[in-house]
């Protein structure tokens, strides 16, 4: 864990930089101690940002192999595929109410044709 520092310890530090480095050098330290943290504070998002996308490649890469597995999964044999798409037709017709289909007399259920009752 990082220590904290608090008031006393800048107020410290301030002092020993003006008594070490001088009021009139201490600007162009402030100067350069910024430059620096910036940097590394840069380097640092960038170090993130790699790690970052290293992550988001593996789950890009995890999510492919879960569709090939689901792709695989889903092959049917020809034959079956075959009968399946021949009773989807069949249901589909069975149920299309867009032009309603007469039923076709029934052989069986008409009276024959000596029977006038």
């Amino acid at each position: 864990m990082l220590p904290s520092i608090g008031f006393p310890e800048m107020l410290v530090i301030v002092l020993l930089a003006i008594i070490f480095v001088g009021p009139k050098d201490l600007p162009q330290l402030m100067r350069t101690i910024g430059q620096w943290m910036a940097r590394i504070k840069s380097m640092g998002n960038e170090f993130k940002s790699a790690f970052e996308d290293m992550d988001v490649d593996n789950e890009v890469a995890a999510i492919r192999r879960e569709i090939e597995e689901m792709k695989s999964l889903g092959t049917l044999d020809p034959e079956l595929d075959n009968e399946m798409r021949a009773l989807n037709e069949d249901i589909r017709k069975g149920t299309d109410m867009s032009s309603p289909h007469t039923p076709k007399p029934n052989d069986d259920t008409s009276p024959p044709e000596g029977d006038k009752s």
